[in-house]
Protein backbone atom coordinates (compact mmCIF):
# COMPACT_ATOMS: atom_id res chain seq x y z
CA UNK A 1 0.00 0.00 0.00
CA UNK A 2 2.24 2.72 -1.24
CA UNK A 3 3.08 5.11 -4.03
CA UNK A 4 5.17 3.28 -6.66
CA UNK A 5 7.35 5.39 -8.96
CA UNK A 6 7.48 2.73 -11.69
CA UNK A 7 3.69 2.53 -11.77
CA UNK A 8 3.40 6.32 -11.70
CA UNK A 9 5.64 6.57 -14.75
CA UNK A 10 3.44 4.08 -16.63
CA UNK A 11 0.31 6.04 -15.69
CA UNK A 12 1.85 9.34 -16.83
CA UNK A 13 2.98 7.78 -20.14
CA UNK A 14 -0.54 6.42 -20.74
CA UNK A 15 -2.02 9.83 -19.91
CA UNK A 16 0.26 11.54 -22.43
CA UNK A 17 -0.71 9.02 -25.13
CA UNK A 18 -4.44 9.29 -24.45
CA UNK A 19 -5.22 12.02 -27.02
CA UNK A 20 -3.74 9.83 -29.78
CA UNK A 21 -5.83 6.74 -28.98
CA UNK A 22 -9.33 6.42 -30.47
CA UNK A 23 -12.23 6.56 -28.00
CA UNK A 24 -13.18 3.15 -26.68
CA UNK A 25 -9.62 1.84 -26.64
CA UNK A 26 -7.61 1.64 -23.47
CA UNK A 27 -4.05 1.33 -22.22
CA UNK A 28 -3.05 -1.81 -20.37
CA UNK A 29 -0.32 -1.05 -17.88
CA UNK A 30 -1.24 -3.48 -15.14
CA UNK A 31 1.62 -5.42 -13.67
CA UNK A 32 1.69 -8.38 -11.32
CA UNK A 33 4.13 -6.67 -8.97
CA UNK A 34 1.62 -3.92 -8.07
CA UNK A 35 -1.44 -4.63 -6.01
CA UNK A 36 -4.69 -2.66 -6.10
CA UNK A 37 -3.72 -0.58 -3.07
CA UNK A 38 -0.49 0.48 -4.81
CA UNK A 39 -2.53 1.35 -7.90
CA UNK A 40 -5.02 3.45 -5.88
CA UNK A 41 -2.36 5.23 -3.83
CA UNK A 42 -0.26 6.05 -6.88
CA UNK A 43 -3.23 7.18 -8.99
CA UNK A 44 -4.65 9.34 -6.18
CA UNK A 45 -1.32 11.10 -5.71
CA UNK A 46 -0.94 11.78 -9.45
CA UNK A 47 -4.54 13.04 -9.71
CA UNK A 48 -4.37 15.23 -6.61
CA UNK A 49 -1.06 16.76 -7.69
CA UNK A 50 -2.48 17.56 -11.15
CA UNK A 51 0.02 15.39 -13.03
CA UNK A 52 -2.86 13.49 -14.67
CA UNK A 53 -6.58 14.08 -15.09
CA UNK A 54 -8.42 10.80 -14.61
CA UNK A 55 -10.96 8.87 -12.60
CA UNK A 56 -10.22 5.57 -10.91
CA UNK A 57 -12.65 2.96 -12.21
CA UNK A 58 -13.27 -0.68 -11.39
CA UNK A 59 -14.57 -3.43 -13.65
CA UNK A 60 -14.48 -7.23 -13.86
CA UNK A 61 -10.71 -7.15 -14.54
CA UNK A 62 -9.87 -4.78 -11.67
CA UNK A 63 -8.94 -1.14 -11.31
CA UNK A 64 -8.09 1.13 -14.22
CA UNK A 65 -7.85 4.83 -15.03
CA UNK A 66 -10.50 6.50 -17.18
CA UNK A 67 -8.91 9.52 -18.82
CA UNK A 68 -12.10 10.48 -20.64
CA UNK A 69 -15.60 10.94 -19.23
Amino acid sequence: MAYKQELAQKMIEAYKLEPTIPAGNSHDFRADDFDEDDFKDTAKKLISSGQITANIQNDYAGLYLAFRD
